[in-house]
């Protein structure tokens, strides 16, 4: 059954109040006073001359030629051995990577 609904009575609408901001007081004028430290001019130190060492504590040709392939052949060493690990992991992985391809392509197909 419908209802009438009974008008009511309008109200009257005070306007709503906005919230007003604090005035900021006047910013009152500082004095700054600064000061500054002259630095005295430094003198410039001497510079201590560099000699060459004597001959006698300089390693010969040879020698240096001798300590160059050590180096080289303690270099080649470690080289060889680091391909050794590498290709160890490479066919450690090998096997589980193919299975890994097989059953991801299970899932795609």
């Amino acid at each position: 059954m419908p209802v009438s609904i009974a008008a009511t009575p309008a109200k009257t609408a005070t306007p709503r109040k906005r919230r007003t901001r604090k005035a900021t007081p006047a910013a009152k004028p500082q004095t700054v006073v600064k000061t500054v430290k002259v630095k005295k001019p430094v003198a410039a130190k001497p510079v201590a001359k560099v000699s060459r060492p004597s001959d006698s504590r300089l390693i010969s040709f040879d020698r240096y030629v001798k300590d160059f392939n050590q180096r080289w052949a303690i270099h080649q060493w470690e080289i060889n051995e680091l391909v050794k690990d590498i290709s160890q992991g490479v066919s450690f992985v090998t096997p589980y990577h193919a299975e890994l391809v097989k059953t991801v392509k299970q899932w795609t197909v």
